[in-house]
């Protein structure tokens, strides 16, 4: 599945998030992840950030069957590296 991950969330709690989502997906720009995981990866990412997420914080999952199903326009310079998956 191709999953899209959006957080707003406190400073502290951001570099957090950051550092483990950057496991399984890659960083498209701040706090937004994307990329094709297995529903059992999925599940684990989901259930990583329950348990580190700030109580203020606020997390958006997007998730289709397939990445050629996403329609994608970008406008401006990217900040995110496709080549810190791990």
């Amino acid at each position: 599945m191709y999953v899209i991950i959006v957080y707003d969330t406190e400073h502290d709690n951001c570099v957090k998030l950051h550092k483990q989502l950057k496991k399984y997906l890659f960083w498209n720009q701040n706090s937004v992840f994307e990329g094709t995981v297995t529903v059992a990866q999925y599940a684990k990412i989901k259930h990583i950030l329950e348990e580190i997420r700030a109580e203020n914080s606020h997390i958006t999952f997007y998730s289709i069957e397939n990445e050629k199903f996403l329609c994608r326009e970008e406008q401006g310079s990217a900040k995110g590296n496709i080549s810190n998956i791990l």
